[in-house]
């Protein structure tokens, strides 16, 4: 697996992507021009995993890359089929990237209380629980709930790596 960053054309993967069934109340959505403005956006960043093929398999947005305190903010995870391994693998060459080239010292994200399969993924790589922020996330249909904030700082990251790398 590699990471590459998305196009234009990688839209319809986007798109088919995060409309999977169930996704929609865990993940999200956007438009396509949404998507759009996040590919012109120079703070943002998509980041697609694809096989040797090529072949799409999942895909990590990124904002706030002109953060100045070099806090990298995850806002999606997407993956073509969970539960098979490829949300780790993707998720380990993104952390990589984030705090490689993008030069972040610390990522964040939130994620919805409910969404166990994330929240296990997120520690398995290293990210600490820092809260809850509550009603911040509005449902389509009015109500609102509650979202789980973890984070990962750099120095966190590399422990994570150089233990793994002397297994």
């Amino acid at each position: 697996m590699l990471i590459r960053p998305a196009q234009t054309g990688d839209i319809a993967f986007l798109m088919s992507t995060e409309r999977q069934p169930g996704y929609d109340r865990l993940v999200g959505s956007f438009t396509e021009d949404e998507h759009k403005a996040n590919l012109a956006d120079p703070t943002a960043a998509y980041q697609i995993a694809v096989d040797s093929n090529g072949m799409p398999l999942g895909f990590v947005l990124f904002r706030t890359l002109d953060d100045v305190h070099r806090n990298l903010y995850i806002k999606r995870v997407i993956v073509a089929s969970p539960d098979k391994g490829t949300g780790t693998a993707m998720m380990r060459l993104c952390l990589t990237w984030a705090f490689g080239d993008a030069g972040a010292e610390r990522v964040w994200l939130t994620h919805l209380p409910d969404n166990h399969r994330a929240r296990a993924l997120y520690s398995k790589l290293g990210f600490q629980h820092e809260g809850v922020l509550r009603h911040a996330y509005g449902r389509a249909d009015g109500t609102r709930g509650d979202l789980m904030q973890m984070s990962l700082l750099k120095a966190e990251w590399e422990v994570l790596v150089k233990s793994q790398n002397h297994l």
